[in-house]
Parts: C-alpha cells; sequence; structure tokens
C-alpha cells in the first residue's frame, strides 16, 4: 500500500509538470493509499466495529460493522473517479479496474461473507480461518496487480523513472553507497503512444 502511495505520488508529481487535467486525482489516490497504509499497520478501521455493532445491532454478514462507513465511501469514490478512469489508456484502465475489483472483493465482499461466519460460529474455526486467507490473499493479489499496472503506465506513459537509493554504512570513516535502479521503470519510453 505504501509503496503504491509512493508510485502514485510519482506519477501526480510528474502529471504536476505536465499540467495535467487530472494531476489532483492522483495527487489524492497518492494521499488514500497512503491513509489505507496506515490503517491497515494501526488496524484504525476495526476500532469502528464494537461502537458500531452495538449502535446498530449488527449481526450476519454486518457483524464487522466498519464495512457500512467505508462502503458508503468506496462507493463515492468510485462515482468521482469515473471520468478519471476513462481518460486513462485502455490497457492501464483494464488494468485498475482488475485491481479494484479483486481488491474490493477481498476487502469488503470476502469481510461480509467472514461477518456471517463469525457472528454464527465465531472466529476460532477452520471456515473462518479459510475465509480470511481468501481475503488477505486476495487484497494481496488486488496491490500486485494494482502495482503492475502503475510500474507500466510510468514506463509507457511517462517515459519512465528511476530512483536511487543511498545506504550509509556503519562505519562513519567509511561509507558505501549503492544505488538501486529499477530497470523496469527507467527503460526508454514506447514513443508511438500519445499521453
Amino acid at each position: 500500500m505504501l509503496f503504491c502511495s509512493f508510485l502514485l505520488g510519482t506519477i501526480a508529481y510528474m502529471k504536476n509538470l505536465d499540467s495535467c487535467r487530472y494531476k489532483n486525482h492522483w495527487k489524492v489516490l497518492s494521499f488514500i493509499f497512503l491513509y489505507i497504509s496506515i490503517d491497515e499497520a494501526g488496524q484504525l478501521h476495526e476500532k469502528l466495529v464494537q461502537p458500531m455493532r452495538t449502535m446498530l445491532n449488527a449481526t450476519g454478514i454486518l457483524y464487522f460493522t466498519w464495512v457500512v462507513p467505508v462502503g458508503i465511501l468506496v462507493v463515492i469514490f468510485l462515482l468521482s473517479y469515473i471520468k478519471f478512469l476513462f481518460h486513462l489508456p485502455v490497457p492501464t484502465r483494464k488494468l485498475f479496474v482488475a485491481a479494484t475489483v479483486i481488491y474490493i472483493g477481498g476487502a469488503l465482499g470476502m469481510e461480509l461473507v467472514g461477518a456471517y461466519q463469525a457472528s454464527v460460529a465465531g472466529e476460532d474455526n477452520i471456515p473462518y480461518k479459510i475465509i480470511v486467507t481468501v481475503e488477505e490473499s486476495l487484497e494481496m493479489l488486488g496491490i500486485v496487480v494494482f502495482i503492475h499496472a502503475l510500474t507500466s503506465y510510468i514506463k509507457t506513459y511517462l517515459g519512465g523513472a528511476s530512483w536511487n537509493i543511498s545506504i550509509q554504512g556503519k562505519n562513519t570513516q567509511f561509507t558505501e553507497h549503492e544505488n538501486i535502479g529499477i530497470p523496469a521503470l527507467s527503460e526508454p519510453a514506447n514513443t508511438n503512444i500519445s499521453r
């Protein structure tokens, strides 16, 4: 997630230089992925479950009640990004849609299935653990597809990018520097495709 935020920020920076119409969409996406990575690390959405479960008297598929506000936010986000999505080149658009369907299918879809199982039989059983494994696997696969979409977009439509990472040695008298390039992103762009 954090790497997605970094890639989206890189694209936003490059789009800002071109004064692209959708530069702010890229920036917002970068911040959303930054927030999601913080949320995943701190499990912030989990803190909504108990208060909302009590307030809504939730059982069944809504047992994990964080899906209600997040589901609403996802719908609003998707509707507000339709024009942005259709401005993307077709290969990128297809990858964005695939990544979104896979990730949301795992994060929200399987969470609903898991919520039902947890409300009926608890969380300490094999079926629930299988559901959680499928959920997490779909989320990770969605992120991998999205990273592929972003790196392909950078390489093909933005002329590539390269980053250097400097690693300082422990000995203060001698410092090692290692430049790590990402060849797939730094190859020349396909010049037959317009932006």
